[in-house]
C-alpha cells in the first residue's frame, strides 16, 4: 500500500497543517476505498458511510508500522504529532490495540519527541481493549455534537453512555461540530441546555468547538457564527470553569 500522500487509499499522509495539533501525519486504518464508520454524520467531509469496498481489507499492524517508519524516515523534521484519522473511525480497526502498540513502537524508535494523538466519535470506548488502548496515546480527542444525534450523526447515538465512557479516558478533549441542517440546529439553545450536561458528564480537560471549514457530506448542513460559537464557549465555560474552551 502506499503512504505518505494525501487521502486516497493511503495508511499514512502528510504531514498536513492542522489548525489544532500543527503539522500532523496521519494515519488511516481503513480499507482502501471504504468509509466506514458508526455514523454517518451529514457535516463529514469524507463523504456519507459506505459499505466495505469488494476486496478491500484492513491493513495490517505490521504494514502500518512499516508505512509510519518509511513517512517518518523521509523527513529531515519531525512532525509535531502523528494522528490516527483518515476517512472514517479508527477504533472500527479489528486489531486496533495492536496497530496502538505498533505505532508507538515505530514513533519510540524514530521520533519519540513526537506525540501521538487520536480523533475518534467514542463509540467503542466503553470496550476494555479499545479503552486501554486509548489511554496509552497522547492524546484524546473524542467527538461530542450538540444537537439531536439522528440528525447531526445520523445515528441515534446514546450521548449519555458515550460521555460516561469518557471519564476512563481522562485526561480527553472533546471535540464538537455545531452546524445546522434542514429542521435542526446544533447551536440552539434547545440543544445547548441538552449536551452541556453530557460534556460535564464527560469532565473534559479541553473542549473545541468547530464548524463547516470543507464542503460537506450534505450541501443543505450550514455554518454556525462565530458570534454564537462564543456564547457556546461562555456556557461551557460557566459549567466547567477549569475547562479549556478554544473555538477553531
Amino acid at each position: 500500500m502506499a503512504d505518505a500522500t494525501p487521502l486516497s487509499g493511503a495508511i499514512v499522509y502528510g504531514p498536513v497543517h492542522s489548525r489544532r495539533l500543527g503539522q500532523s501525519l496521519g494515519i488511516d486504518l481503513l480499507p482502501p476505498r471504504s468509509k466506514l464508520c458508526e455514523l454517518d454524520c451529514p457535516y463529514c467531509d469524507c463523504g456519507f458511510t459506505t459499505p466495505r469496498a469488494p476486496g478491500a481489507r484492513w491493513p495490517s499492524p505490521d504494514e502500518v508500522a512499516q508505512a509510519l517508519r518509511r513517512a517518518l524516515g523521509r523527513w529531515a523534521t519531525a512532525p509535531d504529532w502523528i494522528t490516527l484519522s483518515g476517512r472514517g473511525e479508527p477504533t472500527l480497526h479489528p486489531r486496533f490495540a495492536v496497530v496502538v502498540d505498533r505505532v508507538l513502537a515505530a514513533r519510540a524508535a524514530l521520533a519519540p519527541e513526537v506525540r501521538v494523538a487520536i480523533l475518534s466519535n467514542g463509540i467503542a470506548a466503553e470496550l476494555p481493549s479499545v479503552r486501554d488502548a486509548l489511554r496509552r496515546l497522547d492524546a484524546r480527542i473524542m467527538k461530542l455534537d450538540p444537537g439531536p444525534a439522528e440528525r447531526v450523526n445520523g445515528a441515534d447515538v446514546a450521548g449519555e453512555r458515550v460521555a460516561r465512557s469518557y471519564q476512563a479516558l481522562k485526561p480527553l478533549t472533546v471535540q464538537a461540530m455545531v452546524v445546522r441542517g434542514s429542521g435542526w440546529d446544533g447551536s440552539s439553545d434547545e440543544s445547548l441546555r441538552a449536551w452541556l450536561p453530557l460534556v460535564t458528564l464527560a469532565e473534559p480537560e479541553a473542549v473545541q468547538l468547530t464548524t463547516l471549514t470543507r464542503p460537506p457530506a450534505d450541501r443543505r448542513v450550514e455554518n454556525v457564527s462565530r458570534e454564537r460559537l462564543l456564547e457556546m464557549a461562555a456556557a461551557i465555560r460557566e459549567a466547567l470553569p477549569r475547562t479549556v474552551v478554544r473555538i477553531f
